[in-house]
């Protein structure tokens, strides 16, 4: 069975377990993301393998931990209702930041040339993957129309 890889970024994340969110401080809802996008997202977090494979650059976790995790009630609800599901789905990974990422970081220009560096991470992990991209961020989703990059699609 062939299995198609998806990189996520933080909004991505964030809107689908966005009910974790909704009673966080500052916590104004997340830009909704299609439902084909919370579906590829639902069958990679199955506890079952599947079709789909999810990869979640760690810069996300860096990303929340930085701006939601402001209490101890909310990092035990985040840690057990969203990261711990992704940690044991067989078909999600969550990526660090090596070599290649960092090379492909240099390569982003364009509109995303002073975006914030977290979202430039995540779509130079999707460069070295070579793979598509789920978001709404319209910066991300204009660089990938470009065509200047190896992410072949935007799912949003």
């Amino acid at each position: 069975m062939e299995k198609t890889l998806y990189v996520i970024d933080t909004n991505g994340l964030i809107s689908f377990f966005s009910r974790v969110f909704d009673d966080t401080p500052k916590f104004d809802g997340a830009p909704p993301i299609s439902r084909r996008a919370r579906n590829i997202i639902q069958e990679a977090v199955s506890p079952s393998e599947g079709r789909v494979l999810l990869s979640v650059p760690s810069i996300v976790f860096i990303e929340i931990y930085e701006k939601w995790l402001r209490s101890e009630e909310f990092f035990r609800k985040f840690f057990y209702e969203v990261f711990t599901p992704l940690k044991q789905s067989p078909n999600v990974e969550i990526r660090a930041i090596d070599h290649e990422v960092l090379e492909n970081l240099l390569k982003i220009d364009g509109c995303l040339a002073k975006h914030d560096l977290h979202d430039k991470i995540v779509v130079a992990s999707a460069m070295t993957l070579e793979c598509s991209i789920i978001t709404v961020d319209h910066k991300i989703i204009e660089f990938v129309g470009t065509g200047k990059c190896l992410i072949p699609n935007v799912l949003n």
